[in-house]
């Protein structure tokens, strides 16, 4: 059972550009290309055997797809209806069926204390407006949390990016090509991608442009300290490789130490 939140909060609930509802099945054609099945399987000996999972920011639902074939209790929740709509078709193709919430990742319709774990995976953490408003989401995180529940938070590596940076590259995805043009904010940490999306099939194009904050381990281990939450482990890859600055991934386990007030 998912227990919903009826509190109202008083902050105004700003909405951010969300460049993932924009593209739709286009994103789908990027993330069909990653090992979803190596992916899923890290995350299941990553977090606890029982419980509730929330998959936040879960897309099209790739990881919550294969979470709940191996038996566990999720729940996905996201920003575009538009990667809903495909999770859901995917849910029905698998055969499986979990609760799918329409929902800001700074403000949970949940109630305090709900999951034993919560993921973040494939670096959808930093397109918020600010480092303050990427704490609102790490507070919610903490607030819905059970005591000694566990936070996967898979981000890119900052030191990786900065070291091996290039300007333009471009990708070939099974219906469109994708030229990227990058602008890097070392200072500010933002990454500013110009996506030019070209159709095989009628050779049309769209461009989107979107930007990341970027983390050092460092500058992600204090935000995650003020939210309440305490590091235990880091790896740089789904294979529990070590980290170090030349990793691509930095994956995170966290967990909330406080026991419940309630």
């Amino acid at each position: 059972m998912i227990h919903l939140s009826s509190r109202k909060g008083s902050e105004t609930k700003q909405r951010y550009v969300n460049i993932f509802d924009d593209l739709g099945s286009d994103w789908e054609a990027i993330v069909e290309i990653r090992d979803t099945e190596k992916e899923a399987d890290f995350i299941e000996g990553a977090l606890p055997k029982k419980g509730l999972v929330l998959d936040l920011c879960c897309g099209t639902g790739r990881h919550s797809i294969g979470l709940c074939r191996r038996g566990s209790n999720v729940v996905g929740m996201d920003l575009s209806r538009n990667l809903l709509a495909i999770a859901k078709m995917r849910m029905a193709e698998a055969g499986v069926k979990f609760p799918l919430v329409n929902a800001d990742m700074r403000y949970f319709p949940f109630k305090d204390r709900v999951f034993n774990a919560i993921i973040n995976m494939f670096t959808s953490f930093g397109y918020l407006p600010s480092e303050t408003e990427d704490l609102k989401c790490l507070l919610e995180v903490y607030r819905t949390l059970r005591h000694k529940g566990r936070f996967l938070l898979d981000l890119a590596n900052r030191d990786h990016i900065v070291r091996g940076f290039r300007e333009r590259d471009w990708a070939e995805f099974a219906p469109y090509y994708l030229l990227e043009k990058r602008l890097l904010d070392r200072g500010n940490s933002r990454l500013t991608s110009n996506w030019i999306v070209i159709r095989k099939d009628t050779g049309e194009t769209k461009s989107i442009v979107h930007a990341v904050r970027l983390y050092t381990l460092d500058q992600i281990h204090q935000l995650l300290s003020r939210a309440g939450l305490a590091v235990t482990e880091v790896y740089g890859g789904y294979e529990s490789q070590e980290f170090n600055l030349e990793a691509s991934r930095m994956i995170i386990l966290a967990q909330n130490p406080q026991e419940s007030r309630r």
